[in-house]
């Protein structure tokens, strides 16, 4: 299949390389297919892009390649709603926002480990989880 992207001109995916992200991203609840772009030449960068709108793009992170201390204690109706069986079918990513300058240099590059998106490599399916009673915030700093 092809995809027409804003940012990536046409990507040809295959069908089980799509996601479906149960209920669409916080803000986004119409997108909800999504299939992953890796950085060349940058280990655990990716974007996620929207199948369903050209212009819908987020830069995202292997959340435990970047934290490998990072403490992820999914919700049972998270874990029923994506019918993950085994944390190692899972792929957890973070959201992540660069600031910069007026002047366009970088300020800060930031994750959001508040609410990860995990998705079921077997079935295709994620989520974006919304961790209640959680250490981590939306903009835990991104280093390396």
């Amino acid at each position: 299949m092809q995809i027409a992207t804003s940012r990536f001109g046409v990507l040809d995916a295959l069908e089980e390389q799509l996601i479906e992200i149960d209920g669409g991203l916080l803000g986004f609840p119409d997108a909800t297919r999504y299939i992953r772009v890796p950085m060349p030449d940058a280990d655990g960068w990716l974007w996620l892009q929207s199948v369903d709108d050209p212009d819908l793009a987020f830069l995202a992170i292997d959340a435990f390649l970047f934290f490998p201390d990072y403490d992820l204690e999914l919700p049972e109706a998270d874990v029923t709603a994506i019918a993950l069986e085994s944390s190692s079918d899972a792929d957890v990513l973070a959201l992540v926002t660069v600031r910069r300058a007026a002047d366009g240099a970088v300020e800060s590059i930031t994750a959001n480990l508040l609410g990860p998106v995990v998705i079921n490599n077997p079935t295709g399916v994620g989520r974006q989880v919304v961790l209640s009673d959680s250490q981590y915030s939306t903009r835990e700093i991104v280093s390396g």
